[in-house]
């Protein structure tokens, strides 16, 4: 524990079970990560612990299932946040995308679109979590992208509607919102963490976690990723998998550098995948445009086919967030 007040409520436990619970009283309720250890703080002032902790508690990743605004913009929180990504390469902040998806935070399309509920939630170097149903549906409440600066939020869903896990006092119950949603995707944040340094033997910066969350999930709503489901819901089984086979590349550019790879794709391969992710530096506090590098990429097929990314269009009308990814 660090600096913090008595519990209240039974938001906290909720949370923590869903990441940590070990199952003692009722199996059906462990958590995603049970051999996990657990540090939690007063949010959302004493975040600052994290680097601290990072060095002497080797901690990883955190959950934080709490708002600080809606469409907030890029505000001092959003720079911290993307500092600590750079300061400390392994770590991986995962936050709830919010409980405002019928909200008008003022992005300009209205009710129901922009109002991610924090400026730390659309930070460049972390992941905001939507909520899903187990059937794959989303919330209603569920907070929708775009950030304030038109980048793609939230990043990945994960079923966050009617999630079992512990409550006071030492029993369990069923809770609903994005924040349930963020600490399974911590969770299962930090089993692909133990299957890297098992299967890899080091540790995996938290970049490429995040990237292997988004490129394996299993894609909703419309075709790509979109404002709604960011990447799609989170698939660990496929994730783990493109682990073990090593099917990532590690690399640094500078500017006006250009650089390429090989990629061989077995025979009868369904579908390939390729994303180029990185960790960018911290933004200025309330820049219209955060983004510090830009890096653009194509891939290339043996015959010539050329394949520009995904990009959407974060005008502020429905038609425009609402349409598919495009190339």
């Amino acid at each position: 524990a660090r600096n913090t007040n008595a519990s209240s409520g039974d938001h906290g436990d909720h949370v923590a079970g869903t990441i940590f619970g070990a199952g003692n009283i009722n199996p059906l309720a462990e958590g995603m990560a049970p051999g996990a250890d657990l540090y939690y703080y007063r949010y959302p002032r004493n975040l600052n612990n994290v680097d601290a902790d990072y060095q002497s508690n080797a901690v990883r990743i955190t959950n934080s299932s709490y708002s600080n605004g809606c469409n907030a913009g890029y505000t001092a929180f959003t720079q911290q946040v993307d500092e600590d990504g750079l300061q400390n390469p392994k770590l991986l902040h995962v936050f709830s995308a919010g409980n405002d998806g019928a909200s008008n935070c003022g992005y300009g399309a209205g009710a129901g679109w922009g109002n991610i509920t924090g400026g730390h939630k659309i930070g460049k170097n972390v992941i905001a979590t939507a909520n899903v149903t187990a059937a794959d549906q989303i919330a209603g409440s569920s907070s929708r992208g775009p950030a304030a600066d038109g980048r793609l939020k939230p990043d990945v869903a994960s079923v966050g509607t009617s999630v079992y896990s512990t409550i006071d006092p030492n029993t369990y119950g069923y809770k609903t919102g994005t924040s349930m949603a963020a600490p399974g995707v911590a969770g299962a944040a930090a089993q692909l963490f133990q299957a890297f340094v098992e299967n890899q033997g080091s540790e995996l910066d938290g970049g490429l976690l995040k990237a292997f969350m988004m490129n394996t999930a299993d894609d909703l709503g419309n075709a790509g990723p979109d404002f709604i489901y960011g990447y799609g819901r989170i698939n660990n089984l496929r994730a783990v998998r493109d682990i073990e086979d090593g099917n990532y590349i590690t690399d640094s550019v500078t500017t006006s550098q250009r650089d390429s790879f090989l990629v061989s794709v077995p025979p009868n391969t369904a579908e390939l995948r390729v994303m180029v992710y990185w960790t960018d530096p911290a933004g200025s506090i309330n820049s219209a445009r955060p983004l510090v590098n830009d890096l653009n990429a194509t891939v290339v097929t043996s015959n010539g086919t050329v394949y520009q990314p995904w990009v959407l269009d974060p005008t502020p009308q429905v038609a425009n967030l609402n349409a598919p990814a495009v190339r």
